[in-house]
C-alpha cells in the first residue's frame, strides 16, 4: 500500500480549523495581525499548541509586511501563509499605519465572523478569505521545521476551486457550515503545502524536500506505511532497493537527521495519538508502535517528551475547551 506522507504527516500534527472568515476592505486601511497562541487557545482541541495563519486575496491586492521581510503586494489568487504565528501587517498599500484587528471589530467575538464589510474611503475593495489552524507543533517537528516563517504561492485551478467554495462557505450558517469550513480550510492549507513543494529548489531540505527526492521519500512511505515494524537501516534500504551508505547518507542530507530517529519520532507520534485517544494499556501502545517491552517504549517516551506516558495522557487530557474572544 503506497501512503500519502504529507496527508499523513498532517494528520499527526493534528490540524484543527480554529477559524476562517471573508473580509472586504476598502482603503485606506491598515490591519495590525497578532495570532499569538493565547488568543486561540479556548477554542482549541487537546494536544493543539500553535497557530497557523493564511490569508487568500480573493479580489484586488494586499501589501503585507513580516520580520523577515519588508512590505510586499500579495496579488488576487495568491496565498500568504504564515506558519509559525508571527505578527505581520495587511494594508491597502505600503507603509499604511496599521490598527489591531480586535479593536477595528469592537470587541465583537472572533467565532461569530463570517464576512466582515470595512468601508474606509474610495480605494478600490480587496477581498481577502482568513483563516487560522490549530495543530500540535511538538507532533512532528521536521514537518514545522520544513515551513519557512512566510510562504507565498500562486493559486493554480483546482486550488482556486476549491478556494472560490470555501468563501462561500465561510458565510454559511446552515447546520453543518461551522464544521465544513474548518474542513475546508484544511484542505485549502494543505493545496497550498502542495503548491509549495513545487516551488522548492533543488538543494532544498526538509521533510517537504525529502517527498521529492527518489530515495528518501521510497524511505518515508515504508516507514510511515508500517512504523512498527523492526526496521533497521539495513532493512530500509534493502526495502526500497538503495545502498546502506547512499539510503543513510541521501536521508541525513534533506531530512536533517538518521533514518532510526526520525522513526523514533513517528513512533513517538503515533503513541501520543494512541494514548490521548484509546483506553489501551500502556503495554499495547508499546505494541503497537513497535517496541517488544513496555520498559522499553516507556524508556524511549521519556526521553522524547520529558513524561512517561501514563503521565503524559493524564496531561493531556486535562487541557480545557473553552471560548474565545477578540478581546483576548
Amino acid at each position: 500500500m503506497d501512503v500519502d506522507v504529507l496527508s499523513d504527516a498532517l494528520a499527526m500534527v493534528r490540524l484543527s480549523g480554529a477559524l476562517v472568515f471573508r473580509v472586504d476592505i476598502r482603503g485606506p486601511w491598515g490591519i495590525a495581525g497578532d495570532p499569538t497562541f493565547d488568543k486561540f487557545a479556548a477554542v482549541l482541541p487537546p494536544g493543539t499548541n500553535h497557530i497557523i495563519t493564511f490569508h487568500v486575496v480573493l479580489h484586488g491586492e494586499c501589501w503585507v509586511r513580516h520580520a523577515s521581510r519588508g512590505w510586499f503586494c500579495v496579488p488576487r489568487g495568491h496565498a500568504v501563509v504564515l506558519a509559525h504565528g508571527d505578527r505581520h501587517d495587511l494594508a491597502d498599500c505600503r507603509g499604511r499605519p496599521t490598527l489591531p484587528f480586535a479593536t477595528m471589530l469592537g470587541g465583537r467575538p472572533l467565532l461569530e465572523l463570517r464576512h466582515e464589510r470595512f468601508d474606509t474611503g474610495t480605494a478600490p475593495v480587496t477581498g481577502l478569505l482568513c483563516g487560522f489552524l490549530g495543530c500540535d507543533r511538538r507532533a512532528f517537528a521536521p514537518l514545522c521545521a520544513a515551513l519557512p516563517a512566510l510562504l507565498t504561492v500562486a493559486l493554480d485551478e483546482q486550488a482556486n476551486t476549491l478556494l472560490q467554495y470555501a468563501a462561500n462557505e465561510a458565510v454559511d450558517d446552515r447546520p453543518g457550515a461551522g464544521c465544513l469550513r474548518v474542513r475546508m480550510a484544511e484542505l485549502l492549507f494543505m493545496e497550498i503545502l502542495r503548491l509549495y513543494m513545487q516551488t522548492l529548489p533543488a538543494d532544498a531540505t526538509g521533510l517537504l524536500a525529502g517527498l521529492r527526492d527518489p530515495v528518501v521519500s521510497r524511505a518515508l512511505r515504508a516507514l510511515h506505511e508500517a512504523p512498527e515494524k523492526p526496521w533497521s537501516v539495513e532493512l530500509l534500504a534493502a526495502r526500497i532497493h538503495a545502498s546502506r551508505s547512499g539510503l543513510a547518507g541521501r536521508f541525513r542530507e534533506v531530512i536533517g537527521e538518521p533514518p532510526m530517529r526520525y522513526l523514533t519520532r513517528l513512533r513517538m507520534q503515533h503513541a501520543c495519538r494512541y494514548l490521548s485517544e484509546c483506553t489501551w494499556s500502556i503495554d499495547r501502545v508499546a505494541g503497537e508502535v513497535g517496541y517488544e517491552s513496555s520498559a522499553a517504549f516507556q524508556r524511549a517516551f521519556k526521553r522524547h517528551h520529558g513524561l512517561p506516558p501514563a503521565a503524559w495522557r493524564r496531561a493531556a487530557r486535562r487541557q480545557p475547551v473553552g471560548r474565545l474572544t477578540s478581546s483576548g
